[in-house]
């Protein structure tokens, strides 16, 4: 299975050539801002020494970032325009799972470091097994590195008594305040100097899927922006500011609209049957999202004796970043605390990302690890919990 993979995240950009263990060819570059015009170059540089056409080639990678817009925008479309052209695979990793998935740790909670401009970083968090097999953990942070770290201590302490070791170019700016927190976390330094397309070869070749941290087989890969874009978010809030959207309460009437959503935005979906049985319960607490007459989101929540569990939030995908599921989940909280409700759980998937920052931006934080719970691609489920002011 001969393959090419394009690494352009960040300056110092690689091209890889690889037929199955063998390295057929490495081109290296660093193109300061100049991706656009090096790339290509580097690409009929590096299938010309391995003396292949494009139509020799079964697959195309391309690191997804994070890293440099330009860079990853420009290295995803040359390996799609390459993937069409030659008729082979697209595959892709983030720069972050690439620097997991090669770093071959065991029994560790595996932190990759990317630098995000200014004094950020861009972190993973991934962890390994006693066999090295990585899984995805917990979606990425981006920000100083104060605030990493104590993302960083939180998700050691959902993992347990496992050593804890930062990987990556952003682990060499920040070396000794790493070591300083966590003695020998950076030894032995991998990828220090910066990403590599054998990592991002590696990477895409595990086959992993979402549990891995990589992307699904069904899914054309995409760039993974851990920060929006600013302007991005102000017309977006500008834009839906004004939907027309009404909660109310979830009543029988709607479940099999609910249960329709239901099996459209989960893969172990709930039955209506389940439903009707749970809106006759006094401690449910369920809403629906109503825009110009049609539902477009639902919640459902058990909240009891001072602990409360959100089983389901929904909104369909093309009512999705509009405010909706901000909606409803303020609603809850509030709901939470008018009954007292001291704690809240959820589980959400370690690879939904979006639904991660929504819930940790309204106070949720990880709280355990519940390993292969989606039957459908073996990702774990992250535990999170919501405690009351008064109850911290």
């Amino acid at each position: 299975m001969t393959g090419l993979a394009i690494e352009a995240a960040t300056s110092h950009v690689e091209v890889l050539v690889r037929d199955g263990a063998a390295d057929l060819a490495h081109e290296v570059e660093d193109v300061g801002l100049g991706h656009t015009r090096r790339l290509a170059p580097l690409v009929a540089r590096a299938l010309a020494r391995a003396g292949l056409a494009a139509s020799d080639l079964a697959w195309v990678a391309a690191d997804l970032g994070p890293g440099s817009f330009t860079g990853v925008r420009v290295g995803l479309a040359t390996a799609r325009a390459l993937a069409l052209a030659a008729g082979a695979e697209m595959l892709g990793a983030s720069s972050l799972a690439a620097l997991a998935h090669a770093a071959g740790a065991r029994r560790a909670l595996i932190v990759p470091l990317v630098p995000a401009g200014r004094r950020d970083l861009y972190a993973g968090f991934f962890r390994a097994d006693t066999r090295g097999t990585v899984t995805l953990l917990a979606a990425p942070r981006v920000g100083p590195l104060g605030e990493l770290l104590d993302a960083v201590a939180e998700a050691h302490a959902v993992l347990g008594r496992v050593g804890v070791r930062f990987v990556g170019p952003g682990a060499a700016r920040e070396r000794a305040r790493l070591e300083e927190r966590y003695p020998g976390s950076t030894e032995p330094g991998f990828r220090l100097d910066g990403l590599s397309a054998h990592d991002l070869a590696t990477a895409v070749l595990a086959r992993r899927g979402p549990a891995g941290g990589l992307p699904a087989a069904d899914r054309e890969p995409a760039p993974l922006y851990v920060r929006s874009a600013q302007a991005e978010e102000r017309v977006r809030h500008q834009a839906t500011a004004h939907d027309p959207v009404r909660l109310r309460a979830l009543e029988p009437r709607d479940v099999h609209t609910v249960a329709q959503i239901e099996r459209e935005v989960f893969s172990d979906p709930w039955p209506e049957s389940f439903f009707h049985s749970e809106l006759s319960q006094p401690v449910v607490f369920a809403r629906v999202a109503e825009k110009e007459g049609r539902i477009v989101g639902y919640s459902l929540a058990w909240l009891g004796a001072g602990e409360g569990h959100l089983g389901n939030l929904a909104v369909v995908p093309g009512e999705r970043r509009r405010g909706i599921a901000r909606r409803l989940l303020v609603e809850l909280l509030e709901e939470a605390r008018a009954r007292s409700v001291a704690s809240l759980t959820l589980e959400v998937r370690v690879a939904n990302f979006p639904a991660q920052a929504l819930y940790r931006a309204f106070g949720f934080r990880l709280a355990g690890l519940r390993r292969g719970y989606y039957r459908d691609t073996g990702e774990d489920a992250l535990l999170m919990e919501w405690r009351a002011p008064h109850s911290a």
